[in-house]
C-alpha cells in the first residue's frame, strides 16, 4: 500500500551542516524550473492582464538582494509588453530581465503540475552595485 507523503512530516537535519559545498550558478541555471502564476494551469502578464499558459513566450523580472540566498520572480510579462531594460535598478540587488517560455514542472508530492520558466535568456541585467538605494 503507497503511504500519502503529504502527510509526512519536513525531515529537519540534527545539526547544520558545516563546511558545505558552494556552488557558483547563473541566474538562467537557478531560474530554470522556478514556479510561476497563482494557478496551476495560467498566469497572467502584468502589462496587459491577458493570460499566460504553457508554451507561451514569456520574459519575467527577478531579483535577489546581496544577503538573500533565494532569487524572487515577481513580474511576468508578455512579449509585447515586456520591458528591454531594467529602468529604476535598485542598489545592493541583482534584477534581471529574462525570456524565454512557460512549461510545466510536476510536483509529485502535491500530485499535480505548475507552470514554470523554461529556455531562458536573459535580456537585460542590473548587478548590485548599480542603483538607488532602497
Amino acid at each position: 500500500m503507497a503511504t500519502d507523503d503529504r502527510c509526512r512530516p519536513p525531515v529537519e537535519l540534527a545539526e547544520p551542516l558545516e563546511d558545505e559545498p558552494v556552488v557558483l550558478a547563473t541566474p538562467t541555471q537557478v531560474l530554470t524550473g522556478h514556479q510561476v502564476g497563482p494557478r496551476a494551469d495560467a498566469a497572467i502578464c502584468i502589462g496587459c492582464g491577458d493570460p499566460l499558459h504553457e508554451t507561451d513566450i514569456v520574459f519575467a523580472y527577478a531579483y535577489r538582494c546581496a544577503e538573500a540566498a533565494d532569487w524572487a520572480v515577481s513580474r511576468l510579462y508578455c512579449f509585447s509588453c515586456a520591458p528591454k531594460t531594467i529602468k529604476s535598478p535598485t542598489l545592493g540587488t541583482t534584477e534581471v530581465v529574462m525570456g524565454g517560455r512557460l512549461g510545466t514542472i510536476a510536483l509529485p508530492t502535491l500530485r499535480t503540475h505548475r507552470l514554470c520558466l523554461t529556455e531562458l535568456k536573459i535580456r537585460a541585467v542590473s548587478p548590485p552595485t548599480e542603483g538607488c538605494p532602497p
